[in-house]
């Protein structure tokens, strides 16, 4: 395997085998060593010293299930700590099969210009992309597959990445050539921006033959697997995530007009059901996978009433900090605004929480989506509101003046609140990633590392033992190229470890698996004691403390004292 590191100052491109120190790692354990190791803590995120870093898993391009997601790492602009984002799409198994671990950018152009950086059979070129400045993704996508070819498959930015705006997202391409997967938190599509590059494109190339040690156990294991995915996923593979508008509603925990109530009156119009017979109505897709080898298929094709596609794919997060967070149920609304945001390169979520604050200032009229709308294709015209917009929620509250803002190290809460979801909470406010719903999904049914422990949602009880646990796993997750939905869990874990060793030979135990998750977690909390972000930065809002959910009269009740200054050691 191999990494290519290319300079957009020098306009440099070379390659590399991946060095002796990194042959263990992948994915986010790569992407979180490599900005440790090489990016000042405290350099700006715009500037020439960030590095951005695209990996695949450890077991990217195997048969192993759902292990063909991507690693964007980079110092984050909304949060100035280390930052991970998580992305499907075609890109990833296309890397890992040509035999490609990484792609590092590096520097920044002296001037204005903007590329395409080329990835295919004959190596890496920076191509002029200043025809396409200022175009959506989808736009984008359209451009890319004449010039490079319908197989193509693509990472790219839109206009609020080419502004540099800090809740920009990098999009990638997904199954049917879409820019419609979101790598959306941390700004990544900023400093994508800054380094001049419109877009990362991979053309076909010959596959380079993966050796196994024991390709037989290999099989077996990762058939195993596959197929009891498939069967417990089942839920997710008919309703995708929306199945948990109508859960959370029923424990108070669904974000609700900025956060001032955890239920909202009009969730059965736009939780899952609905979702579901929207979609089936009008001939869309209910079912998708977001990148080859997904089994549990949760994403799913959004069109409108003329039967014309709209999005893909319309999901839970998106759904809620667009739609009670900002007093709107309408599925048609939702869909328009996860398309503007897509197109935009936006963060969903963050520009969903920005949005919800811009509401209770006044700035937007409650439940406007019209208005909701516009503000989003602001940003595709560089105005003073469309800048505001795509900066995130941080700012948003800031410039309004407002004080319940909903974020922690710059980085917006998700659509869980944590007054009912505690667990999540503990995430939100201890994870290096700043508020992330992934870095440590305590939804209902999950459990820590002791199978005999049972954590209730609502109590917090606990709460922080299971956000450590489930940070460890998930970090592994994030390593390997598994979605999350493959579960964290001892036995995935433990499964892992035997992939592990029949691919490469490795003598891993379960507990050497879960180092790996470890080990990533105390680097990327090393790098932002650094970068200044201490134990001091671990809480949540005061208003999660402060107010009571009126429905069930829950505050967020773990304090800073237990939550400050992690200890992810086993």
């Amino acid at each position: 395997m191999k990494i290519l590191r290319i300079d957009t100052g020098r306009k440099k491109v070379t390659g590399e085998q991946v060095p002796d120190k990194y042959m263990r790692f992948g994915g986010r354990a790569l992407t979180s060593r490599i900005i440790s190791d090489e990016v000042p803590p405290t350099c700006h995120p715009l500037g020439p010293l960030n590095k951005l870093v695209v990996s695949t898993g450890l077991l990217g391009g195997t048969s192993a299930p759902n292990s063909g997601r991507i690693s964007i790492g980079t110092k984050s602009p909304l949060t100035d700590g280390i930052k991970e984002s998580n992305v499907g799409g075609r890109l990833g198994v296309a890397m890992a099969r040509a035999g490609i671990r990484a792609i590092v950018l590096e520097g920044i152009p002296e001037d204005d210009s903007l590329y395409v950086v080329v990835v295919g059979p004959d190596g890496a070129v920076l191509d002029d992309a200043s025809q396409w400045r200022g175009l959506g993704t989808y736009a984008l996508a359209d451009r890319l597959r004449e010039k490079y070819g319908e197989k193509m498959c693509a990472l790219c930015i839109g206009p609020a990445g080419e502004q540099r705006l800090a809740a920009a997202s990098i999009m990638a391409t997904d199954m049917d050539g879409n820019p419609s997967r979101a790598a959306g938190r941390g700004g990544t599509g900023a400093v994508l921006g800054a380094k001049g590059i419109k877009a990362i494109v991979m053309l076909p190339m010959p596959a380079v033959k993966t050796e196994y040690r024991d390709a037989g156990k290999f099989r077996e294991t990762a058939s195993l697997f596959a197929r009891e995915l498939a069967v417990a996923k089942k839920g997710l593979t008919t309703y995708g995530t929306a199945a948990m508008v109508a859960a959370a509603n029923a424990v108070d925990g669904l974000p609700t007009r900025n956060y001032t109530s955890g239920a909202f009156e009009r969730a059965s119009e736009m939780d899952g059901q609905a979702l579901h017979d929207r979609i089936v109505e009008r001939g869309g897709k209910i079912s998708r996978g977001c990148h080859p080898g997904c089994v549990i298929r949760c994403s799913n094709v959004y069109k409108d009433e003329n039967g014309e596609y709209v999005t893909a794919s319309l999901e839970y997060e998106t759904m809620v900090m667009a739609g009670p967070n900002l007093d709107i149920s309408d599925l048609d609304a939702l869909a328009a605004y996860d398309r503007a945001c897509d197109d935009m390169g936006l963060d969903t979520i963050d520009t969903g929480a920005a949005l919800g604050v811009a509401m209770e200032m006044g700035l937007i009229k409650s439940g406007d989506s019209e208005a909701v709308l516009d503000a989003v294709y602001e940003v595709g015209k560089g105005t003073l509101l469309g800048r505001l917009t795509g900066s995130g929620v941080r700012v948003m509250g800031k410039v309004l003046g407002a004080w319940r803002v909903p974020e922690v190290k710059g980085q917006s809460t998700v659509a869980y609140d944590p007054r009912s979801f505690k667990g999540m909470g503990c995430a939100y406010a201890t994870s290096p990633m700043g508020a992330d719903h992934t870095s440590g999904p305590a939804i209902p049914g999950r459990g820590g590392l002791d199978p005999e422990k049972r954590f209730e949602l609502t109590d917090a009880a606990g709460q922080v033992e299971l956000t450590r646990d489930l940070q460890i796993m998930i970090a592994v997750c994030d390593s390997l190229g598994y979605c999350f939905f493959v579960g964290p869990d001892i036995t995935n874990m433990k499964r892992s470890a035997v992939l592990l060793n029949a691919m490469y030979g490795w003598d891993m135990s379960y507990e050497d698996v879960l180092d790996l998750g470890v080990s990533t977690l105390n680097v990327e909390k090393e790098f932002n004691n650094r970068a200044g972000l201490g134990p001091g930065t671990d809480r949540l809002p005061d208003f999660f403390y402060c107010e009571k959910l009126p429905g069930s009269g829950r505050s967020f009740d773990i304090s800073h004292e237990e939550l400050k200054d992690m200890n992810y050691n086993l």
